[in-house]
Parts: structure tokens; C-alpha cells; sequence
């Protein structure tokens, strides 16, 4: 009980942050606690049956109490339920929070994978946060884990988008050496 309600404020000094930056932090607490008392949209469901039936519909405060359901329940679901949680709200380009919520699981000893991994390194990159993402993928090899396709190409898009060319070329061909083959596409973004 004393978990959710920390995951729960955590949250909610998140938002509020976050807010406080936009400008409109007046807006936080009453949809804040209007998300949490509806619980999906008003729908009794279990996680279980929200993750089965997939999350492509679902908002970013579905999500965020789907993930304070999750971390409440014992056991912890599966990594692989968390991953389909994080992937969903990566696709919201909700970088930051999948960021905070992949913080918050690692507090509440919930082993990452190699897709977890992929999944943050991916919102560092994106989120013009370089040094984060190899700082991740350090920790992620020091762990054992061996970087993939996915790993590498994260990485590449983010050094293409910090406009680390050498960078992006030298990694390009530590990827030959390691077997893969990079498949390109250019797009015009005002380079000479």
C-alpha cells in the first residue's frame, strides 16, 4: 500500500513539474485524481485483461494507472507486461515518462530486459539525450546483455539526430564488424 501511494505522488510531483514548466500547474491535481479514481475510463478491469486485449487505444493516464496497478499487484507481472506498457506509451512520444516510469521500476527491483533496454534507450536518443543513452546501453552490457539490431539502430538515429556524423559513421561500421548490415534511407534535413 505504502509502494503505490509513493509511485502514486511521485507521479503526481512529475506531472506537476512538468506542468509548472508549461505554464499550467494549476491544471494538475484535479485531472491527476480524476485519472485515478476512474481507472481506465470508468472500466473495472483487471491489468491482466488491459494488457490481453492490447493498449493501442489507450491515453496516457490509462496508462499511468494501469502501471500503478501493475506495480501493486504480487507478483510483479512479467517484464514482458511492462514492455508492452512502455512500448504503448513510447508510441504517445511520451519519451519522459516512459523514462520515469523505467526509473521507478529498476526502484522497485524490477529487472530490466534487453527490450526494456532497447525501449529507453530509444527515448534518450529521441529525446536529444545522447549521453543518457550510452550512459544505458554501459550499464546494459556491464549486466551482460549484448546490444541487437534494435540497440544499434537507436543509437545511429540518435546520433543523426544530434548531428554526430563521424559518430554515426564509426558506429555504422562497428556494426559491419559485428555482422549486421545497415540498410539506409536519406532524407533531405538541410544538410550540405
Amino acid at each position: 500500500m505504502m509502494r503505490s501511494f509513493a509511485i502514486a505522488s511521485t507521479w503526481k510531483r512529475f506531472v506537476h513539474r512538468s506542468l509548472l514548466m508549461r505554464g499550467n500547474a494549476a491544471t494538475v491535481s484535479p485531472s491527476f485524481s480524476t485519472c485515478r479514481r476512474r481507472a481506465f475510463s470508468g472500466k473495472s478491469h483487471d491489468y491482466r485483461e488491459v494488457l490481453r486485449y492490447g493498449l493501442s487505444d489507450i491515453n496516457l493516464d490509462d496508462a499511468i494507472v494501469l502501471f500503478s496497478e501493475m506495480v501493486k499487484s504480487r507478483p510483479f507481472p512479467s517484464i514482458i507486461e511492462f514492455n508492452k506498457l512502455l512500448s504503448a506509451i513510447a508510441k504517445m512520444n511520451k519519451f519522459d515518462v516512459v523514462i520515469s516510469l523505467g526509473e521507478q521500476m529498476e526502484m522497485l527491483g524490477i529487472t530490466h530486459s534487453l527490450y526494456t533496454y532497447n525501449i529507453l534507450i530509444n527515448c534518450f536518443c529521441r529525446r536529444s539525450q545522447l549521453s543518457l543513452a550510452l550512459a544505458t546501453l554501459g550499464k546494459m552490457m556491464k549486466l551482460g546483455y549484448e546490444p541487437s539490431i534494435v540497440t544499434l539502430s537507436s543509437l545511429l538515429n540518435g546520433y543523426c539526430h544530434s548531428k554526430r556524423i563521424s559518430d554515426a559513421v564509426a558506429l555504422v561500421d562497428q556494426m559491419v564488424e559485428m555482422g549486421y548490415q545497415p540498410s539506409f534511407s536519406f532524407r533531405s534535413s538541410g544538410f550540405s
